[in-house]
């Protein structure tokens, strides 16, 4: 098991950071979408309502913040939240906004996810969850941006190190890899676009793109 530490990460699940004070659990999903159901997808990505459960004790939300990003036909799914993962996904079972959404969501999915279906959904998590390479830096409500990378063939690893070097002056970096999907997740005041680091990552990536981001939820804020 991998040590906990707070604003920073050497691998493994999840990222562990800190907002507000806070800490903060960080995941990340990808999964890909069918054929021609890219925007269909995103649109209803974009309506999806993520309700903040409070601890009773706290006051503090389960779901901190949720940010969903797409290029092509991937789709990453950002999460931060302050309990444990089963507990998240218990929350999720229960809101009738948020199935409404995934059974829309479903038959646009290359692989199948049942959200009323304990099994299903739980192979499915099991199967779209990224390693965290690293993560460090400051947190919280700054602005998200993504760049999706595909490494060629047997370098992932090399390429999530090659990103994990990169900092960010007022912020912070997290980069997440699945097979030989790589995602550089940066969180800045920066307005500037992301930008593949095509020099950095050339011997390594056989594909670089910035990726939209289509929702991006904290608690009591949506945008």
């Amino acid at each position: 098991m991998n040590e906990r530490s707070p604003g920073g990460h050497c691998g493994g699940f999840p990222a562990v950071t800190t907002t507000g004070g806070r800490t903060v659990d960080r995941y990340a999903l990808t999964f890909p979408v069918r054929a021609g159901s890219e925007a269909k997808a995103a649109d209803i990505l974009f309506r999806c309502a993520h309700l903040p459960v409070c601890r009773p004790e706290t006051g503090w939300a389960l779901l901190e913040r949720t940010s969903v990003f797409i290029a092509g036909r991937v789709v990453v799914r950002v999460v931060d939240i302050t309990c444990p993962p089963s507990q998240a996904v218990r929350h999720l079972a229960e809101q009738p906004q948020i199935l409404a959404v995934e059974q829309r969501l479903r038959p646009h999915l290359v692989h199948d996810c049942d959200v009323t279906d304990e099994a299903s959904l739980r192979r499915f998590l099991a199967t779209t969850v990224m390693r965290v390479a690293s993560g460090n830096g400051r947190t919280g409500r700054l602005p998200r941006r993504a760049v999706l990378y595909e490494s060629l063939p047997g370098h992932a690893s090399e390429l999530a190190q090659r990103l994990a070097g990169i900092t960010v002056t007022s912020g912070g970096t997290t980069v997440f890899r699945r097979r030989d999907l790589v995602v550089h997740l940066t969180e800045a005041d920066d307005e500037s676009p992301p930008v593949p680091l095509v020099g950095l990552v050339t011997p390594f990536a056989r594909l670089a793109q910035p990726m939209t981001l289509v929702t991006d939820r904290s608690v009591g804020a949506v945008a």
